[in-house]
């Protein structure tokens, strides 16, 4: 079974290997990210869709509480988010990715908004969809398997699925299609979406000149400029590329970051990863003390992810995933030491977002 994510995913911008000259640049606004299914899942049992994200990624179980029913609305690791009737009814009849949205600096407002069982209108009154990108639904439902830290589904037979639904105008979704490419889908979303509408609008595209030396400094200069503003940082898209629920190249990230210190506490065991089991018998993460707030720390190289004892070694492969027992070292970190870290922002309980290793102190 081929791999795949529930949505297209971005890689961060490398400057040496990125050429993003002719390319389309867009506010990356730090808000949720958010799928509309074009309202066809709307009042479906979730346990009924089959890219819901139902089990425990860890344990393979089910997970012990979903939403149980849908809205059309799904986070980006297949949990369907709560929203207000009135806020879905202002959505088009066609599939959108986007970001839900309260402003600069709104992250946490966003989050707690959508992660509630039972919508608060109040609270969506100060959301908006920011809309990126119009997926083809035959290429949204294509067959794979979804394996990451947060989704564990197996994805297929969803036009199968779609054909056996008992829905008004179901033939809608086997025709419906964002574009070739990303240009033809803002030119179809400029037809879709009513930038006049309260709850939606089109994040604004810049086409940047093909030049990729001149591209790239006016990447910088708006990054600079977005970040000394309260933003997040910049999305790059290549616009001869299509939508595919994969992380690839064709889609950039270009963001800030902060750094800040802490000291190591503890370690986690490495786990198997996506790309086999090479994380056995070696540190998982860094746990980090921070502000006396626990902090876990990834980043790090293979070597120096090794622990200093054989024994330690084994204790990890035996118990993957899992907090080391208190004593344990490696060779490169111990207990005490104090190391530095970037990470994006804190949140509003203090803990750094998207926080890597960056050096020993």
């Amino acid at each position: 079974m081929a791999r795949r994510e529930l949505l297209m995913l971005a890689q961060p911008l490398k400057e040496g290997k990125h050429k993003v000259g002719g390319w389309y640049m867009s506010e990356k606004l730090d808000g949720g990210r958010c799928f509309w299914d074009g309202g066809l899942t709307r009042g479906l049992e979730t346990h009924t869709v089959p890219w819901a994200g139902l089990l425990n990624p860890k344990t393979g179980q089910p997970k012990k509480k979903i939403k149980k029913v849908a809205t059309g609305l799904w986070s980006r690791y297949g949990n369907p988010i709560a929203a207000p009737d009135w806020f879905l009814n202002t959505l088009p009849c066609t599939p959108l990715d986007g970001e839900l949205w309260a402003g600069r600096g709104n992250f946490q407002t966003v989050m707690s908004c959508i992660r509630k069982d039972v919508p608060v209108d109040e609270e969506w009154k100060n959301i908006t969809y920011g809309i990126f990108g119009a997926p083809d639904f035959k290429v949204f439902a294509q067959d794979g398997e979804i394996k990451n830290a947060n989704q564990l589904t197996d994805v297929r037979g969803v036009l199968q699925w779609l054909d056996d639904l008992d829905i008004e105008q179901k033939e809608d979704w086997f025709t419906l299609t964002g574009g070739s490419n990303f240009a033809s889908e803002l030119a179809n979303l400029n037809e879709w979406v009513d930038n006049f509408n309260e709850t939606t609008f089109l994040i604004h595209q810049t086409k940047l000149p093909n030049d990729n030396d001149i591209a790239m400094e006016m990447v910088m200069a708006k990054k600079e400029e977005i970040i000394a503003d309260g933003g997040e940082g910049l999305f790059l898209r290549n616009p001869a590329s299509s939508w595919i629920p994969k992380r690839n190249h064709d889609g950039i990230k270009v963001k800030g970051c902060l750094d800040a210190e802490g000291v190591v506490v503890g370690f986690t065991a490495g786990a198997e990863t996506e790309k086999g089991s090479k994380l056995l018998g070696l540190i998982g993460a860094l746990v980090l003390d921070f502000n006396g707030k626990r902090l876990e720390l990834s980043g790090l190289t293979n070597e120096e992810r090794e622990f200093a004892t054989k024994g330690d070694a084994e204790h990890a492969e035996v118990h993957p995933g899992s907090e080391m027992p208190r004593g344990s070292q490696g060779k490169v970190f111990k207990t005490g030491d104090k190391v530095t870290f970037i990470y994006r922002e804190l949140t509003d309980d203090g803990i750094p977002k998207e926080a890597r290793y960056f050096r020993k102190r």
